[in-house]
């Protein structure tokens, strides 16, 4: 079975080849890469930041098999809208948004990027649910805000990423009832063993039930998390958690050819 891996950090010195590497490893096709533009945090964090010009590098150095998200923020220099135009002028097929930095996803200031991403028809991943950083702040994460955008929105395709644990109910029912919007099961497994909950399969099996598994899609982190609060098994982590998903009973091989594959693909516009 075909496998795109549709959450992939990285950092401004990373290269291509270990992203490639990585793939190969966990027997991946295909990857997204997302830049990481948090907004003010970035300040006093500067090591958290990728930038666009280095996913582009990135997507241009891997051999046609990777992909890259810009990231916008309502403080990056020129304006969101500008920022995510120069980005797709060169490649990137989409936005990150990395609310936790201090900002609402909803901040009108961001509207101009998603205005275009929806007029090219790129998808915008939005974090929530719980933070990366212990300074970051889990406010900006509730995804109630993301209703706001759906509704100005109705043509831009969203995805609420990390299934916002611990605000799955709220992210089922706006996935739900905005035909726009998604959920990504990225790091569901190491939620799981942090907090004592089979929170994978009980998202997969009850979000495939409601929603299906066109809306639904799966992502690595990459190789390592470099979050100290959270264990990091490395490569083995993701192994694993491609193990437990091919395990699953409750679903079907097509269901998990739509989440490990065929879903993060159609987002991007891809036809491979």
């Amino acid at each position: 079975m075909k496998l795109f891996d549709g959450h992939i950090h990285a950092g401004n010195n990373t290269q291509a080849g270990e992203i490639i590497s990585f793939l190969d490893r966990i027997g991946g096709d295909y990857g997204l890469v997302l830049a990481a533009d948090h907004g003010k945090w970035d300040d006093d964090n500067p090591d958290a930041v990728c930038s666009d010009e280095a996913v582009i590098r990135l997507v241009n150095e891997g051999g046609g098999r990777l992909y890259g998200l810009s990231s916008v923020s309502p403080y990056s220099e020129g304006g969101a809208g500008r920022k995510a135009e120069k980005a797709f002028a060169k490649g990137l097929k989409g936005l990150k948004i990395y609310p936790h930095g201090g900002f609402f996803p909803n901040d009108k200031r961001l509207y101009e990027a998603y205005e275009l991403a929806q007029s090219k028809g790129y998808p915008v991943f939005i974090h929530t649910g719980m933070k990366a950083q212990r300074s970051q702040r889990m406010i900006y994460n509730n995804p109630i805000y993301i209703d706001d955008i759906a509704v100005d929105f109705p043509k831009l395709k969203i995805v609420i990423m990390h299934a916002a644990y611990p605000w799955t109910e709220e992210a089922l029912v706006l996935s739900h009832l905005n035909k726009n919007v998604m959920v990504d099961l990225t790091f569901l497994d190491v939620l799981s063993y942090t907090y004592g909950r089979d929170l994978l399969a009980e998202v997969t099996k009850r979000f495939c039930k409601v929603l299906g598994s066109e809306k639904i899609i799966w992502g690595s982190e990459g190789e390592y998390l470099g979050l100290d609060a959270f264990r990091d098994d490395g490569i083995s982590r993701v192994k694993n958690c491609l193990a437990e998903i091919m395990d699953f009973d409750f679903i079907s091989q097509r269901d998990k050819e739509n989440i490990l594959y065929n879903n993060t693909l159609n987002l991007l516009g891809g036809n491979r």
